[in-house]
């Protein structure tokens, strides 16, 4: 059976060398999607990222995802505590971060770095109300 995070639009990053030929080393903007396979916001997402890949491209982004526990390290170096999550990276550099699910309108906005235009995770809404 066929997984939803297997994608013909999407390459999967597996590995550390890709992860820097691909990120770290890369020319210009790059979007990664953290996920892990039992999250169930995870494979909403997937297909809505896999859908707006091409619109992302189109505006000089290049989009891949990773899956949160096998680049385990990855997601340290950018503190990802949840699934899924977002980085944006201009040549090598963190730009932003998103942690939680995105709609289709908000992962074009978080690709152009419209980061302010994004709806609050789930966790980081409820530390706004216990901050209250």
């Amino acid at each position: 059976m066929e997984s939803v995070f297997d994608s013909d639009v999407i390459m999967e990053i597996a590995d550390e060398s890709t992860w820097e030929e691909k990120v770290d080393n890369a020319p210009g903007r790059v979007m990664v999607e953290f996920f892990v396979t039992w999250c169930p916001h995870c494979q909403r997402e997937a297909p809505l990222l896999d859908e707006m890949a091409p619109k992302i491209r189109d505006l000089g982004v290049e989009v891949y995802h990773a899956n949160a526990e096998v680049m385990w390290t990855k997601g340290s170096v950018y503190d990802i505590s949840e699934t899924p999550s977002f980085i944006l990276v201009e040549d090598g550099e963190l730009i932003a971060k998103h942690e939680g699910f995105l709609t289709k309108d908000e992962l074009v906005a978080f690709a152009q770095g419209k980061v302010d235009d994004l709806t609050p995770s789930f966790e980081q809404s409820l530390s706004s109300a216990l901050q209250l």
